[in-house]
């Protein structure tokens, strides 16, 4: 059975003004607007009498004191229509608002820029929401900041409908500002004195909602949980402090992930990972992965331990294989690496001591090396979105060195410089632009392993040619690397199909050389396709190099973030 959906009665309001929020306002409010053309025409009488009623706080609401109101119904068997002319008269501005909170909080800086940015200033139209939304955040901040004694002992708003003023008067008391007292956890198999360090919580310091969202965060963060609960005890404070509740639920000790993957430069790849995330009381863990590809495999194994903040500070110790075969080289090699990591706003920086063994074979000519290399590494990325990113950038530091009379088989420093910067146009099309320079200072390129040394070409470098295909060559005609690097691109891209599917156009230039004078660019350019899928950004460019003595164009094909 099919039942028939009623229609409504027509409703006109008619504004002097075009305030659609007003409009919206008193439509909403008003009774009569609700009523079928098939509802008893007593009832539709009855309700358009009393529209003055209903219009009132829908008009006072937004400040409108004096309005005035014709109206008229007309009604026939079919159904009815009612017409309301409105002026609305004159809005009612603020004239003063004195907004005082007494107490503790008085002299708290963080009060004083809320009390300098709360609505309605004198001149504002009135709103009573706006006179709502103060004292509610005058509460909020009481909250926030421990002023749970926090009560407004006066709240006036005084509207003088004649003048179209209204002034504003609250005074509040904060009272104490509570603390924090003990931070109390519940049993779990990480050692306490960590998770405290974790928490930058002191027993006595001053209450902080945010500092407890931080500690949440923080524990969160370390992988050691999968739960984490912080409540702080109101009910239970004593002398203004607060204890604090903390409930976690462990992670699982073992992990294992596996993945796949493919790109241009190294074809498809697999990796296997193993962690441990706590191998004892002190949060030490240890993380393992095995990756295998046609061009790059290896596998590698750290053992960390956090430091004396361990949100921003790790210590590790690793070991590592790896197995490296391009067009331009194979190598084989073997490391021990000890490193810091320091984590800052604005920077990661890692301090580092590697043992590396590396047995290369480079044009046909094989050599082993063994260096002892001290370096520091400074990474910084910001994004505004990691996944979909409209404006960011990532640069990256690198310097390391070695010295023949200490274990190494060669002197060398070694400095490289990288960075992508990408900016989008409004809801139009984005710039991508990438550089990559490095500089070796050593005495021959044959003094270093195949790792050391420079090599251009492929997706991350100039596309058109193969991965690490392009420096410098030796008597035979053979690519032997160069110590020295600087490749640029710039690319645009342009969304086609909602934000999903992308078009590219891009240009990539530079090489691996061994003099300054000697550089020889090579370029490619070309088009692409871009697609955010579900599991990351899609890339396949159809590249054309300069030189086409060894390809007339190639496909480059990755997947991954942005930055």
């Amino acid at each position: 059975m099919i039942q028939a959906v009623p229609s409504f009665g027509e409703v006109e309001i008619q504004l002097e003004n075009a305030d659609e929020l007003l409009k919206t306002n008193l439509r909403t409010h008003l009774a009569l607007a609700a009523e079928s053309c098939d509802a008893p025409r007593w009832r539709v009488r009855r309700l358009f009498a009393r529209a003055e009623a209903d219009f009132d706080p829908a008009l006072r609401a937004l400040g409108y004191y004096r309005a005035t109101i014709e109206k008229s119904l007309e009604t026939d068997d079919d159904c009815w229509h009612a017409t309301f002319k409105i002026d609305p008269g004159e809005r009612t501005r603020g004239r003063s608002r004195n907004v005082a909170v007494a107490g503790e909080a008085s002299g708290d800086e963080a009060l004083q820029t809320l009390l300098a940015t709360l609505p309605l200033p004198e001149g504002e139209p009135l709103n009573h929401s706006d006179y709502e939304a103060i004292k509610n955040r005058l509460r909020t901040y009481a909250l926030e900041y421990g002023y749970f004694d926090f009560v407004i002992q006066r709240q006036e708003l005084r509207v003088y409908p004649e003048q179209s003023a209204a002034d504003i008067v609250i005074e509040a008391s904060s009272g104490p500002r509570y603390r924090f007292g003990e931070l109390r956890f519940n049993e779990q198999p990480i050692d306490e004195t960590l998770l405290r360090r974790l928490g930058r919580i002191e027993p006595g310091s001053e209450y902080s909602a945010a500092a407890l969202i931080a500690l949440n965060r923080q524990l969160s963060d370390t992988g050691y949980f999968q739960r984490v609960e912080v409540r702080p005890r109101r009910q239970e404070a004593v002398d203004l402090q607060i204890p604090v509740d903390v409930q976690v639920v462990p992670a699982k000790r073992n992990a294992w992930r596996a993945g796949l993957g493919y790109s241009t430069d190294t074809g498809p790849r697999l990796s296997l990972q193993y962690s441990n995330r706590y191998l004892n009381a002190d949060g030490h863990h240890f993380k393992s992965e095995l990756r295998l590809s046609p061009v790059d495999s290896g596998l590698k194994a750290d053992y960390l331990i956090p430091g004396r903040d361990p949100t921003r500070e790790t210590f590790s110790f690793g070991a590592g294989l790896r197995h490296k075969d391009t067009d331009s080289a194979t190598s084989d090699s073997a490391a021990l690496i000890a490193r810091q990591v320091l984590v800052t706003e604005r920077w990661t920086e890692t301090r580092f001591l590697e043992l590396l063994h590396e047995r290369s074979d480079v044009g046909g000519d094989e050599d082993t090396y063994t260096l002892l290399m001290p370096g520091v590494a400074l990474n910084r990325i910001q994004a505004d979105d990691p996944l979909r990113t409209r404006s960011g950038h990532r640069i990256t530091l690198d310097a390391r060195g070695t010295s023949e009379g200490l274990v190494s088989t060669t002197t060398m420093l070694q400095l490289r410089a990288s960075g992508k910067v990408i900016h989008r146009f409004g809801e139009g099309g984005r710039i991508t632009t990438r550089a990559d320079a490095g500089t070796t200072l050593v005495d021959s390129v044959l003094d270093l392993p195949a790792s050391l040394r420079f090599f251009a070409g492929g997706d991350n470098s100039v596309r058109g040619y193969e991965f690490e295909s392009l420096g410098p060559v030796d008597a035979k005609g053979d690519v032997q690397g160069g110590r020295h690097l600087l490749t640029a691109s710039l690319e645009y891209e342009h969304p086609i199909f909602g934000d999903d599917w992308w078009v590219a156009a891009f240009a990539d230039a530079g090489n691996a050389f061994d003099e300054s004078d000697d550089i020889d660019v090579k370029a490619g350019y070309g088009v692409g396709v871009r697609w955010h899928s579900p599991v990351g950004r899609l890339r396949l460019d159809l590249a054309f190099p300069d030189d086409t003595r060894k390809d007339d164009w190639r496909l480059h094909f990755g997947l991954g973030a942005d930055l």
